[in-house]
C-alpha cells in the first residue's frame, strides 16, 4: 500500500474544500503546523535529541533541567513562531515555509532580544543574512534528525515521523523516487500526490542547477505541469524559455517526466504542422536542408536514447490551450543504429501527421538502482540535457 499522509502524526488536514486546484502544503495554516510539529518532536523526545540539534548548528543554549517548550510568544513589538526557553538561555524561533522572509519582521524580534537570548530563522531556501541571526534551513533539520540514533522505539517512531511529514511537504533533501512515487500514477491516490509533485520539483531543480551556463542563461523558466486529479500519462517538469516571449520557439524546451513506469529526460519539438513556419515545419524543412548534419547529431547521442513522434491533441474541444493537450505516441525509434531510412522515416512521419510532437530522450525504469542515488540520477539528466541540447541549437541556427 502506498504511504498514506493522513496516517502521520504531524500531517495537517484541512478537510474538504472547494479549491480542489490547491494543494494542501500551500494553506497558510502549514506554516504553524510545522513549527508545532517541530517544537512538539523535540519536546516529545529525550533531551539527547535536543543536544543533538544545539550541537549540530552550534546553538549558545544551557539547561539543566527539561526546558520550556513555547508556541506563539507575545513579546512588546514582535511575535516569534516558538521559544525554547531555559533557566538562562533562550532559543527564539521564526518558521518560513511557504510565505516570504519578512526583514522588518526578524529586525523587530532580534531589538528584543537579551544578553543570552538567539534568533534562529527555519526556511525553506537559502537566507542572505545580513543582519547577525542564525539561519537553518528545514533540510538541514531533517539532516541532523536523519543521522540521530537512537535507543527508544518512541523516539524512533516521533523522529522518523516528522522527518517524513518534512518529506510530505517537500522540506527536506530528495533522497530518489521509490515504487510509491510511480503508483500514483496507477491508483491516483489524491493524498499521496504532494509527495510525488515534491519530489519531481526538487529533483529537477537539481538537475537543473547542475546545467552549463549557456543553457541556463537560455532556458531561464522552470514549471511543473498540472497535477490533474486523474494522473493519466504522467506528470512533467519543463525547462523552457521566457514564456512572455514573442520566440517562435518558445515552446521546445527540455522536460523530466515521471509516469507509472519511469523518468525520463526529454527534449522536446512542437507547435505547427510541418508546412508552417513554426518549430515542426522550421524542424523538418531543416532536417530535408541538413540531412547529413541532422543524422551526425543523432549518431553523437548516446545509443540509449530514443526518439518519439507523436500526434499532438486537444484533451477537449478543438484548441490547444495550456493544460488541454495530449500527446499520442505513434513512433519510437532506438539512437542505437541511425540510417538514411531513419531521417526518411522521421520526414515522412512529420509530414504525414497532422500536428506532430518530438520527443527525444532517455528513460530510466522505475527498477533501476539509481532512482535511489540522487547524485548519480542527477548527473544523468545533466548529461542527457546537455547531449541533447545539440538538437535545439540545430533546430534554431541561421540557415
Amino acid at each position: 500500500m502506498p504511504y498514506d499522509p493522513h496516517k502521520n502524526i504531524f500531517y495537517y488536514y484541512r478537510g474538504p474544500s472547494k479549491r480542489q486546484e490547491e494543494d494542501i502544503i500551500y494553506d497558510t495554516q502549514v506554516e504553524d503546523n510545522t513549527t508545532k510539529a517541530f517544537i512538539n518532536c523535540l519536546e516529545k523526545s529525550s533531551d539527547n535529541l535536543l543536544k543533538r540539534f544545539i550541537d549540530y548548528f552550534s546553538l549558545d543554549f544551557k539547561h539543566r533541567s527539561k526546558p520550556q517548550y513555547l508556541l506563539q510568544v507575545s513579546k512588546s513589538k514582535s511575535r516569534p513562531d516558538a521559544l525554547i526557553k531555559s533557566a538562562t538561555h533562550s532559543l527564539y524561533i521564526e518558521s518560513k515555509v511557504a510565505s516570504c522572509i519578512n526583514m522588518e519582521q526578524l529586525i523587530n524580534h532580534q531589538e528584543e532580544l537579551e544578553e543570552n537570548d538567539t534568533l534562529i530563522l527555519i526556511s525553506k531556501d537559502e537566507f542572505d543574512n545580513n543582519i547577525g541571526i542564525k539561519h537553518i534551513r528545514w533540510s538541514d533539520i531533517y539532516k541532523c534528525f536523519s543521522n540521530f540514533k537512537s535507543e527508544s522505539s518512541k523516539e524512533r517512531f516521533i523522529i522518523n515521523e516528522f522527518n517524513r511529514y518534512l518529506e510530505v511537504i517537500g522540506l527536506s533533501d530528495f533522497i530518489g523516487f521509490e515504487n510509491d512515487d510511480f503508483d500514483y500514477f496507477v491508483n491516483g491516490i489524491e493524498d499521496y500526490k504532494p509527495i510525488v509533485k515534491n519530489k519531481l520539483i526538487q529533483f529537477s531543480n537539481m538537475v537543473y542547477e547542475e546545467l552549463s551556463n549557456e543553457i541556463k542563461s537560455i532556458y531561464t523558466d522552470r514549471h511543473i505541469g498540472v497535477f490533474s486529479k486523474y494522473p493519466e500519462g504522467g506528470a512533467w517538469f519543463g525547462i523552457r524559455k521566457d514564456q512572455k516571449s514573442k520566440d517562435v520557439f518558445k515552446h521546445c524546451n527540455f522536460t523530466i517526466e515521471i509516469d507509472a513506469d519511469s523518468i525520463q529526460f526529454n527534449t522536446v519539438i512542437r507547435d505547427g504542422k510541418y508546412d508552417q513556419k513554426k518549430p515542426i515545419g522550421i524542424f523538418y524543412k531543416k532536417i530535408r536542408n541538413n540531412y547529413d548534419d541532422f543524422m551526425n547529431i543523432l549518431k553523437s547521442l548516446s545509443n540509449e536514447y530514443c526518439l518519439y513522434i507523436s500526434k499532438r491533441m486537444p484533451k477537449s474541444g478543438k484548441n490547444f490551450m495550456p493544460g488541454n493537450e495530449k500527446w499520442i505516441s505513434l513512433a519510437k525509434l532506438t539512437l542505437e543504429i541511425v540510417t538514411d531510412e531513419t531521417i526518411d522515416y522521421i520526414l515522412m512521419m512529420l509530414k504525414k501527421i497532422e500536428f506532430p510532437g518530438i520527443h527525444i530522450g532517455l528513460s530510466v525504469k522505475r527498477s533501476d538502482k539509481v532512482l535511489k542515488d540522487p547524485e548519480k540520477l542527477v548527473q544523468i539528466g545533466k548529461k542527457v540535457i546537455e547531449e541533447e541540447y545539440k538538437v535545439l541549437k540545430f533546430l534554431e541556427a541561421m540557415d
